[in-house]
């Protein structure tokens, strides 16, 4: 029996030629593993974990020196390796076969150019449990082999066309009627020359736009009139998507729609366009490509193959799978996968590209985010890259038996919206287009999540946010690209949420809808170091909800220089916001307001804040509880203040602010933010207590951002805050006396183009911006240390403002207010021995909140 389970558990290691087992497991050498660094991955699974998939997708932190790896695999204890993987040249290893059940321990060997072993990583554990979803690397020849002449194999295999024709013939398609328009619309528009190239070297954003704007059009007209062919049958469809394709191959695969050419100017290609037209070219070809003549077909084939390749190139070049986190190459990774998918069978290298992309998606990426199912970039970067990113795994469960949605990453990724953008959010959270509703394109994801996984909570978000009253769409990305009087067809070509909408459409009963109100009205998603805290999940009437942000991916990216920050809302409307605007990454504004600390919930050191564009302005939650109504979350963020401006936004600085760059002394030792949250069902109420140690006697700014103007009693330290039917009454304390200031303008204003007269008057720009308010409490009196202790209390126009109590005693300070109450310690150092009216403890802050009868007490520690 004993020879029988090694000979099945041999072979099903084994999985490849290649890989070895039974070998002796690495124990000569010594333990050299460092900490990642930025851009480096983190090793997973994570050790005593449980595998979400069998096999799991291995990756490891590269060791210096090293220029190869091997993973070793094996039993607890045993000195033999059950798997021993060829040198790989990456720091990521996709099994091709899945494990047996129960334990297992892995280590990484560091080879040198010799294949020597230089040393071992950590030695961590892992567990398989029995019907753990198998999601072992798949074998890409075979693959082109099954789908060989099967067309159409993405979206519209099998029965599926005939299932969306039933459903749009009984109603259930509410895009279907802007879809046909628009391909229509199509059907209608002229051909578009091939763009012409920048005029010289220099970035131009209104360029940029110029160049990419007809590639992402012309390609969104090939999608939707092909797939309106198929669906409808009518010529006209077919006749206008064969030709927006033969435009497309006639544009210059290596000119300024590449993906990174250099051009003979010195400027480089648009890969804005570059990865419309991969991933529409490719849903084209599988969906009519046999329509074409043999001539036409060589052309197409010949383009599209210089496109893949150059993108494949790219990824290499950049090491994407080992370090997967360059913003772009994330998203036109997905639009590969489509390509490789297409074209298998037809371009002898998308075997490569398809290989590459399956190698990625099971192992390393998304970077931004873990099995929490966590997006730092934030949820307006959420909703388009995991959008795209699902529509090639949607496309390639639909076809064969690989399934990248049984990843945890993406089983847990859609409660993003449900936490952090509930359907009756006016904003989004954290990030690049934060100050954003949710979009159209969102809808389609979150239906696409609720779809896989027969999730009711999901199916209640997609169906909440196409009946919400809430904004959508603002600013529309394509509106960016020229004035509304040149563009009267909005082409919706960043996403065709359309086309996805349709190629989901179901014709049979509607699934279960269950709004969230029996979830936890709080979440952790630890991966990336984000606190959501509602007070009604759910229910858009009562919803009370806070946000908190300390996170190691700094400020990175789409990530703001925003760790120990927070954001509010309470009854459908924005109280306290992250400021400023996205008009196009990089842009002074972007730069020099947006990104930067002083335009959030924060807090300034000697007028310092923290940097973007750094991966080491980074923070960490260090602590969350729940207990109750209560959820404690603690964040620290001194390192995200030490570091400096990178010289492209020094320069920024010089040319844009009149004020001076601040200094980067003192060193800031300490910032911890606590923030609590009682989630009384008919008082909820926020407490914040900060405590800041720096390494010499300083100021410290107290930040809060609203959309009007507030309120402010600088002799009792309240502040009032009101957005619509929604009042928020503040109460602020500090162990120096401080001083309020409050302005509605921005350091550097936003504009749309290049220069602030691009495209719009100085009143369109006011418009498209509404001007803000920024409030300012900032310390009169330099000291090392500085304590910061807010109550928020939100409460309805129609409401007496409550009553707030300031608690003091020797040593402490605090507030009540309707049965919550919070104890600070107020002495040197972070924690103390609290005493202060009934509350007790060694620590940082102790709080208290009735529920019911029960009182309930957390102490931090």
């Amino acid at each position: 029996m004993r020879r029988i389970l090694f000979t099945l558990l041999f072979s099903t290691l084994a999985g490849c030629s290649s890989a070895q087992v039974d070998r002796q497991w690495t124990a000569s050498v010594p333990v050299i593993e460092r900490a990642p660094r930025p851009e480096d991955l983190e090793a997973y699974p994570p050790d005593r974990s449980r595998a979400g998939v069998n096999p799991p997708g291995f990756t490891w932190t590269p060791a210096d020196g090293a220029r190869s790896y091997r993973l070793e695999l094996r039993r607890p204890g045993s000195q033999t390796a059950l798997l021993s993987t060829p040198p790989q040249s990456s720091t990521v290893y996709p099994h091709p076969a899945a494990l047996p059940e129960g334990e297992f321990e892995y280590q990484v060997v560091y080879l040198d150019g010799s294949g020597r072993p230089l040393g071992v990583s950590k030695t961590r554990q892992f567990s398989i449990a029995g019907g753990t979803p198998k999601l072992p690397m798949p074998d890409v020849a075979a693959m082109r082999r099954q789908l060989q002449g099967k067309r159409p194999r993405m979206f519209l295999n099998g029965q599926r066309i005939a299932e969306i024709k039933q459903a749009v013939a009984a109603g259930k398609v509410a895009s279907w009627k802007q879809f046909i328009a628009l391909a229509d619309a199509a059907v209608a528009e002229a051909s578009y020359a091939e763009p012409a190239g920048y005029p010289s070297a220099d970035f131009s954003v209104d360029h940029w736009r110029r160049i990419y704007t007809p590639g992402k059009r012309a390609s969104a007209h090939v999608a939707r009139t092909a797939l309106a062919w198929r669906l409808t049958g009518d010529s006209k469809y077919l006749a206008a998507a064969k030709r927006w394709m033969l435009v497309l191959a006639s544009w210059d695969p290596r000119g300024v729609t590449s993906h990174d050419i250099p051009q003979p100017n010195g400027s480089i290609g648009n890969d804005e366009a570059s990865m419309s037209i991969l991933e529409r070219m490719s849903f084209g070809w599988d969906w009519i490509g046999g329509e074409f003549t043999p001539q036409e077909r060589a052309k197409i084939l010949a383009v599209m193959t210089e496109r893949g390749n150059q993108v494949l190139l790219h990824l290499q070049k950049e090491e994407f799978l080992s370090h997967p986190f360059p913003n772009h190459s994330g998203r036109v990774l997905a639009f590969l996968g489509d390509a490789g998918l297409s074209f298998l069978g037809d371009i002898p290298d998308a075997d490569k590209w398809l290989d590459y992309v399956l190698r990625c998606y099971l192992t390393s990426y998304p970077g931004w985010g873990g099995d929490q199912g966590g997006w730092a970039q934030g949820m307006s970067y959420w909703s388009g890259y995991v959008y795209y990113l699902t529509t090639f795994a949607e496309a390639l469960r639909g076809t064969t038996d690989v399934d990248l949605f049984r990843r945890p990453f993406y089983r847990n990724t859609g409660y993003m919206a449900v936490y952090f953008q509930p359907p009756y959010a006016p904003r989004g959270a954290f990030g690049d287009g934060g100050e954003r509703p949710s979009s159209d394109g969102q809808q389609v994801l979150v239906e696409r999540f609720a779809e896989a996984f027969d999730d009711p909570v999901l199916r209640w978000r997609a169906q909440a946010m196409a009946s919400s009253d809430a904004p959508r769409n603002f600013p529309p990305q394509s509106a960016a690209s020229e004035p509304a009087a040149k563009a009267p067809t909005d082409w919706r070509e960043w996403q065709i949420e359309d086309v996805g909408s349709v190629l989901q459409a179901k014709a049979g009963p509607a699934g279960l809808v269950k709004p969230p109100v029996d979830l936890d009205g709080s979440r952790n998603f630890s991966d990336i170091g984000w606190v959501a805290m509602h007070s009604a999940l759910g229910n858009a009437k009562d919803d009370v909800w806070a946000l908190f942000k300390s996170s190691r991916f700094g400020s990175m990216s789409h990530s703001h220089g925003d760790q120990n920050t927070f954001q509010l809302n309470a009854y459908g409307r924005a109280l306290l916001i992250d400021s400023g605007y996205y008009p196009w990454y990089g842009s002074p504004h972007h730069a020099l307001w947006y990104r930067q600390t002083t335009a959030h919930n924060g807090v300034l050191v000697n007028g310092r804040g923290q940097p973007p564009y750094s991966w080491a302005a980074n923070g960490e939650i260090e602590a969350y509880e729940r207990q109750g109504p209560v959820t404690l979350a603690r964040g620290q963020a001194a390192n995200a203040y030490n570091q400096p401006l990178e010289p492209g936004t020094m320069q920024l600085w010089k040319q844009h602010r009149k004020d001076p760059i601040p200094p980067m002394e003192p060193k800031l030792e300490s910032f911890e933010r606590t923030m609590v949250f009682v989630s009384s069902k008919t008082r909820p109420v926020i407490f914040i207590s900060d405590y800041l140690r720096a390494a010499a006697p300083t100021t410290y700014d107290w930040l809060l951002h609203a959309l009007s103007k507030m309120g402010v009693e600088d002799g009792s330290g309240v502040i009032r805050v009101k957005d619509g039917h929604a009042r928020l009454v503040v109460r602020i304390i500090s162990s120096s006396p401080i001083r309020f200031s409050q302005t509605d303008q921005f350091s550097v204003l936003p504009v749309r183009g290049d220069t602030p007269d691009t495209f719009e008057t100085e009143e369109q720009r006011k418009a498209r911006f509404p001007d803000q308010w920024h409030l300012t409490a900032k310390t009169q009196q330099p000291a090392r240390e500085a304590r910061f202790l807010a109550v928020l209390v939100p409460y309805r126009e129609s409401e007496k403002e409550p009553v707030i109590e300031l608690l003091e005693s020797n040593g402490a300070r605090g507030f009540s207010v309707d049965g919550a109450s919070i104890a600070a310690w107020w002495g040197e150092g972070e924690r103390g021995n609290i005493r202060l009216k009934g509350m007790s403890g060694e620590g940082r802050t102790v709080v208290q909140a009735v529920d019911g009868t029960r009182t309930h007490t957390v102490v931090d520690r």
